[in-house]
Protein backbone atom coordinates (compact mmCIF):
# COMPACT_ATOMS: atom_id res chain seq x y z
CA UNK A 1 0.00 0.00 0.00
CA UNK A 2 1.05 3.69 -0.67
CA UNK A 3 0.01 7.10 0.71
CA UNK A 4 0.44 10.97 0.16
CA UNK A 5 2.65 12.27 2.17
CA UNK A 6 0.37 14.54 4.57
CA UNK A 7 -2.69 12.02 4.37
CA UNK A 8 -4.07 10.06 7.49
CA UNK A 9 -2.89 6.42 7.58
CA UNK A 10 -6.57 5.38 6.52
CA UNK A 11 -7.04 1.36 5.48
CA UNK A 12 -9.15 1.46 2.46
CA UNK A 13 -12.43 -0.61 2.97
CA UNK A 14 -12.89 -1.25 -1.38
CA UNK A 15 -12.52 -4.95 -2.25
CA UNK A 16 -10.18 -5.56 -3.97
CA UNK A 17 -10.20 -7.00 -8.00
CA UNK A 18 -10.18 -10.54 -8.23
CA UNK A 19 -8.10 -11.41 -11.16
CA UNK A 20 -8.15 -14.70 -13.16
CA UNK A 21 -5.87 -15.97 -15.60
CA UNK A 22 -8.98 -16.91 -18.18
CA UNK A 23 -9.15 -14.76 -21.74
CA UNK A 24 -12.81 -13.71 -21.88
CA UNK A 25 -15.13 -11.15 -23.72
CA UNK A 26 -17.48 -8.69 -21.32
CA UNK A 27 -20.80 -10.36 -21.13
CA UNK A 28 -23.42 -9.66 -23.72
CA UNK A 29 -25.60 -7.44 -21.35
CA UNK A 30 -22.30 -5.33 -20.77
CA UNK A 31 -22.37 -4.60 -24.72
CA UNK A 32 -25.05 -3.11 -25.63
CA UNK A 33 -25.37 -0.69 -28.34
CA UNK A 34 -26.88 2.84 -27.53
CA UNK A 35 -27.80 3.13 -31.44
CA UNK A 36 -29.65 -0.35 -31.56
CA UNK A 37 -29.64 -1.97 -34.48
CA UNK A 38 -30.91 -5.38 -35.85
CA UNK A 39 -29.28 -8.07 -37.33
CA UNK A 40 -31.07 -9.23 -40.98
CA UNK A 41 -31.30 -13.04 -42.08
CA UNK A 42 -28.24 -14.56 -43.52
CA UNK A 43 -27.88 -14.80 -47.03
CA UNK A 44 -24.23 -15.84 -47.11
CA UNK A 45 -22.93 -18.66 -44.59
CA UNK A 46 -19.58 -19.39 -44.08
CA UNK A 47 -18.62 -22.24 -41.33
CA UNK A 48 -14.95 -21.51 -40.62
CA UNK A 49 -12.93 -24.47 -38.57
CA UNK A 50 -9.47 -23.53 -36.90
CA UNK A 51 -6.95 -25.60 -36.57
CA UNK A 52 -3.22 -25.93 -35.94
CA UNK A 53 -0.52 -28.19 -37.24
CA UNK A 54 2.81 -29.17 -38.73
CA UNK A 55 3.13 -28.22 -42.35
CA UNK A 56 3.58 -30.75 -45.31
CA UNK A 57 7.16 -31.08 -44.39
CA UNK A 58 6.93 -31.15 -40.76
CA UNK A 59 9.32 -28.22 -40.45
CA UNK A 60 6.94 -25.95 -38.86
CA UNK A 61 3.59 -25.29 -37.04
CA UNK A 62 1.00 -23.22 -38.90
CA UNK A 63 -2.82 -22.37 -38.36
CA UNK A 64 -5.05 -23.60 -40.54
CA UNK A 65 -9.19 -21.90 -41.31
CA UNK A 66 -10.85 -25.08 -42.87
CA UNK A 67 -7.54 -26.77 -43.75
CA UNK A 68 -5.72 -23.70 -45.48
CA UNK A 69 -3.28 -21.56 -43.99
CA UNK A 70 -3.55 -18.49 -45.10
CA UNK A 71 -0.66 -16.77 -47.41
CA UNK A 72 -0.21 -13.90 -49.36
CA UNK A 73 2.42 -12.27 -51.24
CA UNK A 74 3.90 -8.40 -51.14
CA UNK A 75 4.26 -7.57 -54.27
CA UNK A 76 1.09 -9.14 -55.83
CA UNK A 77 -1.77 -7.64 -53.35
CA UNK A 78 -5.17 -8.44 -54.20
CA UNK A 79 -6.01 -5.13 -54.53
CA UNK A 80 -3.69 -4.71 -57.37
CA UNK A 81 -5.23 -7.70 -59.40
CA UNK A 82 -8.29 -6.50 -59.20
CA UNK A 83 -7.40 -2.91 -59.81
CA UNK A 84 -5.56 -4.28 -62.99
CA UNK A 85 -7.48 -7.00 -64.23
CA UNK A 86 -10.26 -7.67 -62.03
CA UNK A 87 -9.02 -11.19 -60.65
CA UNK A 88 -8.17 -11.49 -57.40
CA UNK A 89 -5.05 -13.94 -56.47
CA UNK A 90 -5.50 -17.34 -55.17
CA UNK A 91 -2.32 -17.79 -52.99
CA UNK A 92 -4.91 -19.18 -50.11
CA UNK A 93 -7.95 -20.91 -52.07
CA UNK A 94 -10.64 -21.17 -49.95
CA UNK A 95 -9.74 -18.00 -47.84
CA UNK A 96 -10.61 -15.24 -50.07
CA UNK A 97 -14.11 -15.48 -49.72
CA UNK A 98 -16.64 -13.36 -51.85
CA UNK A 99 -19.50 -10.82 -50.60
CA UNK A 100 -20.49 -9.63 -53.76
CA UNK A 101 -24.14 -8.41 -52.70
CA UNK A 102 -25.00 -5.33 -51.38
CA UNK A 103 -27.39 -5.50 -48.84
CA UNK A 104 -26.93 -9.42 -48.09
CA UNK A 105 -26.10 -10.60 -44.74
CA UNK A 106 -23.01 -12.81 -44.28
CA UNK A 107 -22.75 -14.88 -41.27
CA UNK A 108 -18.99 -16.24 -40.42
CA UNK A 109 -19.66 -19.61 -38.15
CA UNK A 110 -15.61 -19.93 -36.71
CA UNK A 111 -15.40 -22.51 -34.43
CA UNK A 112 -12.41 -24.00 -32.64
CA UNK A 113 -11.68 -27.44 -30.80
CA UNK A 114 -8.01 -26.21 -29.39
CA UNK A 115 -8.22 -24.64 -25.83
CA UNK A 116 -6.54 -21.69 -26.93
CA UNK A 117 -8.47 -18.30 -27.15
CA UNK A 118 -8.30 -16.06 -30.03
CA UNK A 119 -9.44 -12.30 -30.58
CA UNK A 120 -10.88 -12.07 -34.14
CA UNK A 121 -10.70 -8.82 -35.85
CA UNK A 122 -12.41 -7.60 -39.29
CA UNK A 123 -10.99 -4.80 -41.45
CA UNK A 124 -13.34 -2.65 -42.92
CA UNK A 125 -16.56 -2.85 -40.58
CA UNK A 126 -17.79 -3.18 -37.30
CA UNK A 127 -19.91 -6.13 -36.88
CA UNK A 128 -22.46 -7.97 -34.63
CA UNK A 129 -21.95 -10.88 -32.31
CA UNK A 130 -24.57 -12.96 -32.74
CA UNK A 131 -23.69 -16.42 -30.78
CA UNK A 132 -20.58 -17.03 -28.58
CA UNK A 133 -19.89 -20.16 -26.63
CA UNK A 134 -17.87 -23.20 -25.37
CA UNK A 135 -18.18 -26.31 -27.67
CA UNK A 136 -19.82 -26.72 -31.03
CA UNK A 137 -22.37 -24.14 -32.58
CA UNK A 138 -25.77 -25.57 -33.49
CA UNK A 139 -28.33 -23.33 -34.62
CA UNK A 140 -31.16 -24.97 -33.38
CA UNK A 141 -29.46 -24.99 -29.70
CA UNK A 142 -26.93 -22.15 -29.36
CA UNK A 143 -28.01 -18.57 -28.24
CA UNK A 144 -28.28 -16.54 -30.68
CA UNK A 145 -28.98 -12.80 -30.39
CA UNK A 146 -29.92 -10.83 -33.64
CA UNK A 147 -32.15 -7.86 -31.57
CA UNK A 148 -29.56 -5.48 -30.92
CA UNK A 149 -26.70 -7.53 -30.42
CA UNK A 150 -22.83 -6.15 -29.58
CA UNK A 151 -21.03 -4.44 -32.17
CA UNK A 152 -17.28 -4.58 -32.02
CA UNK A 153 -14.43 -5.08 -34.46
CA UNK A 154 -12.59 -7.07 -32.06
CA UNK A 155 -14.28 -10.34 -30.66
CA UNK A 156 -13.11 -13.53 -28.78
CA UNK A 157 -13.06 -16.73 -30.21
CA UNK A 158 -13.32 -19.13 -27.18
CA UNK A 159 -10.87 -21.48 -25.90
CA UNK A 160 -12.53 -25.31 -27.69
CA UNK A 161 -15.37 -22.97 -28.67
CA UNK A 162 -16.98 -21.10 -31.42
CA UNK A 163 -18.21 -17.63 -32.07
CA UNK A 164 -20.78 -16.18 -35.03
CA UNK A 165 -20.61 -12.32 -36.35
CA UNK A 166 -22.12 -11.23 -38.83
CA UNK A 167 -22.37 -8.33 -41.32
CA UNK A 168 -24.34 -6.27 -43.97
CA UNK A 169 -22.42 -6.40 -47.31
CA UNK A 170 -22.42 -2.27 -48.06
CA UNK A 171 -18.28 -1.40 -47.58
CA UNK A 172 -16.26 -2.26 -51.29
CA UNK A 173 -12.94 -3.19 -50.63
CA UNK A 174 -10.43 -5.98 -49.61
CA UNK A 175 -11.13 -6.62 -45.94
CA UNK A 176 -8.69 -8.66 -43.65
CA UNK A 177 -9.90 -10.59 -41.23
CA UNK A 178 -7.21 -12.08 -38.83
CA UNK A 179 -6.28 -13.76 -34.95
CA UNK A 180 -5.16 -10.38 -33.28
CA UNK A 181 -2.32 -12.62 -31.76
CA UNK A 182 0.84 -11.11 -34.34
CA UNK A 183 2.59 -14.83 -34.21
CA UNK A 184 -0.92 -16.38 -35.11
CA UNK A 185 -1.65 -14.19 -37.83
CA UNK A 186 1.83 -14.98 -39.02
CA UNK A 187 1.34 -19.10 -38.62
CA UNK A 188 -1.78 -18.74 -41.54
CA UNK A 189 -4.34 -17.54 -39.02
CA UNK A 190 -6.16 -15.32 -41.46
CA UNK A 191 -8.18 -14.56 -44.45
CA UNK A 192 -9.77 -11.86 -47.35
CA UNK A 193 -13.12 -10.42 -47.92
CA UNK A 194 -13.76 -8.94 -50.91
CA UNK A 195 -16.68 -7.17 -50.77
CA UNK A 196 -18.47 -5.98 -53.76
CA UNK A 197 -15.56 -6.39 -56.31
CA UNK A 198 -16.96 -4.95 -59.61
CA UNK A 199 -17.02 -1.93 -57.29
CA UNK A 200 -14.09 -1.96 -55.61
CA UNK A 201 -11.76 -0.07 -58.56
CA UNK A 202 -13.88 2.76 -58.35
CA UNK A 203 -12.84 3.76 -54.52
CA UNK A 204 -9.46 3.92 -55.84
CA UNK A 205 -8.04 7.77 -55.63
CA UNK A 206 -4.63 7.35 -57.14
CA UNK A 207 -4.42 3.35 -58.68
CA UNK A 208 -0.80 4.75 -60.29
CA UNK A 209 0.61 4.84 -56.66
CA UNK A 210 -0.58 2.00 -55.97
CA UNK A 211 1.40 0.54 -59.22
CA UNK A 212 4.50 2.07 -58.19
CA UNK A 213 4.50 1.25 -54.64
CA UNK A 214 4.08 -2.55 -55.41
CA UNK A 215 6.59 -2.02 -58.59
CA UNK A 216 9.40 -0.48 -56.39
CA UNK A 217 8.52 -3.16 -53.65
CA UNK A 218 9.07 -6.03 -55.69
CA UNK A 219 12.38 -4.37 -57.01
CA UNK A 220 13.86 -3.81 -53.71
CA UNK A 221 13.06 -7.50 -52.27
CA UNK A 222 14.91 -8.95 -55.68
CA UNK A 223 17.97 -6.25 -54.76
CA UNK A 224 17.83 -7.14 -51.37
CA UNK A 225 17.30 -10.58 -51.53
CA UNK A 226 13.80 -10.24 -49.63
CA UNK A 227 11.57 -13.51 -49.24
CA UNK A 228 8.60 -13.88 -47.34
CA UNK A 229 8.75 -16.97 -44.62
CA UNK A 230 5.52 -16.76 -43.04
CA UNK A 231 1.72 -15.85 -44.28
CA UNK A 232 2.54 -12.47 -45.21
CA UNK A 233 0.42 -10.48 -42.82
Amino acid sequence: MFKYKGVDDVIPTSSPYTYTSECIDEPFEKLVPVMALNVGTENQNEDLTVTVGPNADSTLFKWYISGTSFMSFWGEPTLLGIQENDLAPTFSGDLLIPAPNKGDWVYMVIESGIPLPHPIHLHGHDFHVIAQGKGSYDPATSKTTLVNPPRRDTTLLPAAGYVVIAFIVDNPGVWLMHCHIGWHTSMGLALQVVEMQPNISATLDDTCKLQQTCKAWNQYALDNDIHAIDSGV
